[in-house]
């Protein structure tokens, strides 16, 4: 509006000096006429009028359009709001609206709302965490972040409820967390909200406050459960049955471990002496097989020597003999009860034994 005021403005003055400017040309023009002669300088001072009007009329007039446009940022919706009435939201980008229109930005990022313990950590600079009470007794101060975001198509209707993210952030988001958190944990023990169950915790707080704030146009993103501290006693007691626990998990697993290795070595001690088993049973084959073959092969020599073959391999060896060493073969006749029996070659060796008798070698044949 104050652009569109602005323009005016200054649309008026620039007509006003391009009017007067073009008055004195006109005077001035009279004047030559009547007197004959300019009056120096002071002749184009009306022109100059003219050109600054002219300049002043077009600068009015772009100050007067740009009234009419809007520009929403980019993550933001617009509220336009005429004589007190609320409009429909505008979407990020190039808006024409009447100047009298006024546009409230309203951020569509994340936002987020700290509620701690410390005094210089949070979105107050006090302690401003949540005090709940326990299942069984006890109470805790939880410490919580949560991160949301305005729907663009509710922000009118948070706008006119609220007006800024401020309020949206005080009348709504920190209420309802609150009385979220503290309904949350009292449904579990102190045990549990310290430490056990603070992730399923989160989550159950992140889905209800999540619900919740969406009727009103509020889109929770997450909900983070920072620290739990329950007062100095419960904490203690805490602690107490925490390490009890702790100790007894462990001789659990030592326990575990101790089984586990006993199993391990009687199945390395079985898996030995299968394979000793495997061994001696495989060796006892081997030589069984071994024997059968050599047993098989024996029966094929002795089925194979006759007695011709024999007296030929006899003969074969005398033959070597013979040739190797140089001896002589003599037949000698042999009685049996007073009878001649066939002659019998003997090989006599040509070599003595130092006496100068013949020594016989062998009997090579009958």
């Amino acid at each position: 509006m104050g652009r569109l005021v602005g323009g005016i403005l200054l649309l008026l003055v620039g007509i006003v000096a391009f009017v007067a400017g073009r008055v004195n040309i006109r005077r001035q023009r009279t004047a030559m006429s009547t007197v004959g002669k300019g009056h120096g300088p002071l002749a184009e001072l009306p022109r100059l009028f003219q050109v600054v009007g002219a300049v002043l009329s077009l600068l009015a007039v772009f100050v007067m359009f740009s009234a009419f446009v809007r520009i929403v940022p980019a993550n933001t919706v617009g509220i336009p709001t005429t004589f007190g009435k609320v409009g429909a939201p505008l979407a990020s980008g190039f808006h024409v609206t009447v100047p009298w229109t006024e546009i409230t930005g309203f951020s569509t990022r994340i936002q987020e709302l700290s509620m701690l313990r410390a005094a210089d950590e949070g979105d107050k600079a006090k302690d401003d965490s949540i005090s709940v009470i326990a299942t069984g007794g006890g109470s805790m101060k939880v410490d919580v972040t949560v991160r949301f975001s305005v729907a663009p198509d509710q922000a009118a209707a948070l706008f006119r409820q609220a007006g800024s993210l401020d309020l949206i952030k005080e009348r709504f988001v920190r209420p309802e967390t609150r009385e979220v958190v503290r309904n949350i944990f009292g449904e579990y023990s102190a045990e549990e909200g310290y430490s056990t169950q603070r992730a399923k915790i989160a989550t159950q707080v992140t889905e209800q406050l999540a619900a919740r704030l969406v009727k009103r146009g509020i889109l929770v993103d997450s909900v983070n459960v920072r620290d739990v501290l329950p007062e100095q006693q419960v904490l203690d007691a805490i602690n107490a049955v925490l390490q009890t626990r702790n100790q007894a998990v462990q001789a659990l697993e030592d326990q575990k471990k101790q089984v586990t290795e006993a199993q391990t070595r009687k199945q390395v001690a079985t898996l030995d002496k299968e394979s000793a088993i495997t061994k001696a049973e495989a060796e006892a084959q081997a030589v069984s097989i071994s024997a059968q073959a050599q047993a098989e092969a024996n029966a094929k020599i002795a089925a194979s020597l006759t007695p011709e073959l024999v007296q030929l391999e006899i003969a074969k060896a005398c033959a070597d003999a013979i040739g190797r060493t140089g001896a002589q073969v003599v037949n000698v006749c042999a009685t049996s009860g007073g009878a001649v029996t066939a002659p019998t070659s003997v090989i006599v060796d040509s070599r003595t034994d130092g006496t100068g008798d013949v020594v016989p070698i062998t009997v090579a044949g009958g």
